[in-house]
């Protein structure tokens, strides 16, 4: 830098010096002439002065253009100079530019790969620390990279995994093709990503799912494409889904069909048969009396029973038919394909077998029984809610044909059902309208005759079918639910008309109450008639309940315990059907009873049959040893009540003495009754009668 501004100073020393000298050549020439004028010594001419500027001016003007060339290069030089400079510093200026472009793309290669880097580790501790399994193949299927959770999943090292064919060596044959179809599809197509479900079995012996997504990298420095394979173990997520399914579709108690499944496989059996011309089935049934074993047994083993049941069932059919719980002891079986009524018919009868087997539950062994109904498609029904209605139709016409039998479906059924329907909706409106009536039967003493009870008879007054007896409509009142009403009706009823009765008769008259089986069995019997006795305000000793032996014989435990609240109330209890239960006599001094009715059926046989002859007179006597009142109803005939008479019977009953009357006619029975009117015939001395 010094070195240059000494040159720079030198050069402007000599361009002056140039300049200088430039003008004294000038002003010497200039000048000249008038020195030679004043100078005295030289003389002046014209010759001498033409000699002096031919000699001397030449040189001069040659020294004088000299110098003005020299200052002419000089200022050229520093004319070029700054022009240089200005280049100079241009280019100078351009490469500071250049290097500070260069240290600013040094700075961001260095910020790459620092970036690089730290997304290379960042990328390895998430490839080795992720939870799903990563994988990295090639298009052979070989592995090229191996994540900690692969080896977690596969119980192989990434050293042991690396160079490996995934296809062979890690996935179960039943799922290879697929996979290797889906990875070559990717490949192939060059399709960014795809999914693939496949199970495998890890080190340790379990079983996974595992969901893989598939994904294609592309580098276009390297021709051979690879994918990436994340796994997702999804083992969890599919048991749950197939528990809801399960849950969705079967029954978990009897690990049968539920009604949503079974429905679906009805509509798709009814479509086959109706596409390909064959047949199908529908078979209903349930367990006979299962709410009894319910009652008395506990539900466990109730339970017990339903998987036994749906076991026998599996048994007895085909493994493509399906079976279903609809609901409570309710089954439905499926018969997918069947050669007519003749090939369903065997396939019930072996369930009906099967069924009738002894069945062991905690504590008891079981023999039960069940009723069939069978619906027949097309024949009986071309969609499923009508095949389903028309074996529940056939199976509980089964019921009442006595139980444990098979019942195919005919459309006088549906006339039936339909006539069911319409009185059921009638009896409502029966109900509503007034039209239940009581109708009342004396009940005389044996010896004098005298009447001492009338039994309440429940009837409906239908308006265009006349009057109906229980038998003619309880079934239909049971089964829409209107038991606990009409129970109800008859409890209110009698215990108003009792009290009215009382001042009819003059003496006390007890009214007896014949409560049906399903009556019986509603819930909250005795609180019901204990609340209607306060309400009504009526003597409780002046009414008596009767209850049939056969409930008695089924649910003797919970029977007990009902009796024993009913005569908490202060009523009396007679024990109807007596002798169609056998099981129950030596139970009889444990009961709360105050009097039996011989059962109507050995009434009707014990004259002309000396063997049941001799069974009435035994329950006659031991009733009377357990001092309890013996009754006996639907005396018709002489024959009848002479027997019955002889053989000690105290109460007396039926159309021989006197029929059920309306309770407007009461007033007019009892007051005929006091103007000696006698409803006990005298019976011809044929032979002596049992002294009482």
């Amino acid at each position: 830098m010094e070195q240059r501004q000494r040159n720079e100073t030198r050069e402007r020393w000599l361009a002056i010096f140039a300049d200088s000298m430039a003008s004294l050549v000038i002003l010497a020439l200039a000048l000249s002439p008038l020195l030679l004028l004043t100078a005295p010594e030289v003389p002046l001419g014209h010759e001498s002065m033409i000699s002096f500027f031919g000699s001397a001016g030449p040189a001069m003007l040659v020294l004088a253009g000299t110098f003005v060339y020299v200052r002419d290069l000089l200022r050229e030089r520093r004319r070029i100079e700054s022009r240089l400079e200005d280049v100079v510093e241009e280019r100078t200026r351009e490469l500071q530019a250049i290097n500070q472009e260069l240290r600013d793309e040094i700075f961001v290669r260095q910020q790459a790969e620092r970036s690089f880097r730290r997304s290379s580790r960042h990328f390895r501790a998430l490839f080795d620390t992720a939870a799903s399994p990563i994988i990295l193949i090639d298009a052979s299927f070989c592995i090229r990279q191996w994540n900690t959770s692969a080896e977690a999943l596969f119980g192989y090292s990434r050293d042991e995994a690396v160079g490996r064919n995934l296809i062979e060596t890690f996935i179960p044959e039943v799922y290879q093709d697929e996979m290797s179809w889906k990875i070559l599809k990717t490949l192939g197509a060059g399709q960014l990503q795809e999914t693939l479900e496949t199970g495998i079995q890890g080190y340790d012996g379990t079983d996974h799912i595992v969901l893989w997504n598939l994904n294609l990298l592309q580098d276009e420095e390297d021709e051979q494409s690879q994918l990436i394979l994340i796994g997702q173990n999804i083992s969890e997520i599919r048991r749950t889904q197939d528990q809801l399914h399960y849950l969705a579709h079967f029954d978990v108690l009897t690990d049968t069909a539920n009604r949503r499944l079974f429905e679906d496989r009805c509509r798709r059996a009814l479509a086959s048969a109706s596409r390909h011309g064959h047949h199908c089935a529908l078979i209903a049934l349930d367990v006979d009396h299962f709410k009894r074993i319910n009652d008395t047994l506990g539900h466990d083993a109730g339970d017990t029973l339903l998987k036994a049941l749906s076991q026998r069932l599996k048994g007895s059919v085909r493994e493509e038919d399906t079976i279903a719980r609809l609901g409570g002891d309710e089954f439905a079986v499926l018969l997918h394909h069947v050669s007519g009524a003749e090939g369903c018919e065997k396939v019930a009868r072996g369930v009906l077998d099967a069924i009738t087997e002894p069945v062991s539950v905690p504590g008891h062994e079981l023999v039960i029984t069940s009723s069939i109904g069978i619906a027949l498609a097309p024949e009986d029904g071309d969609h499923y809610e009508q095949l389903l209605k028309n074996a529940d139709m056939a199976m509980y016409r089964a019921k009442r044909a006595g139980r444990n039998n098979i019942q195919f479906f005919s459309k006088d059924m549906n006339q039936e059902m339909q006539r069911l329907m319409t009185l059921e909706q009638e009896l409502r409106a029966g109900i509503r309208a007034g039209e239940l009536q009581l109708h009342y039967q004396p009940v005389l003493d044996a010896r004098s005759g005298q009447v001492v009870a009338l039994e309440a008879l429940l009837r409906w007054n239908h308006p265009s079918r006349g009057l109906l007896s229980p038998a003619d409509f309880l079934e239909v009142a049971e089964q829409s639910g209107q038991l606990s009403a009409i129970r109800h009706w008859i409890f209110s009823n009698a215990c108003l008309q009792a009290r009215a009765i009382q001042a009819m008769s003059g003496t006390p008259v007890r009214i007896s109450i014949n409560l049906s089986s399903r009556q019986y069995q509603q819930p909250g019997l005795a609180e019901d008639l204990s609340q209607v006795i306060t309400e009504t305000g009526l003597e409780p000793s002046l009414l008596m309940v009767e209850i049939d032996e056969r409930i008695l014989a089924e649910q003797l435990g919970e029977t007990k315990a009902v009796l024993e609240r009913l005569k908490d109330t202060g009523i009396g209890l007679t024990l109807d059907r007596f002798g169609s239960g056998l099981s129950s006599l030596t139970l009889l001094s444990e009961l709360p009873l105050d009097q039996v009715k011989i059962d109507p059926s050995l009434l009707q046989r014990a004259p002309a049959d000396q063997n049941t002859a001799a069974i009435t007179h035994t329950l006659i006597s031991l009733a009377r040893q357990l001092n309890l009142k013996v009754a006996a109803a639907g005396i018709e005939t002489e024959k009848q009540d002479r027997f019955l008479r002889q053989s000690g019977c105290h109460l007396l009953q039926g159309n021989r003495f006197c029929p059920p009357v309306c309770p407007d006619e009461l007033a007019e029975l009892f007051a005929e009754l006091r103007e000696g009117r006698e409803l006990l015939p005298a019976l011809p001395q044929h032979g002596a009668i049992r002294n009482r």
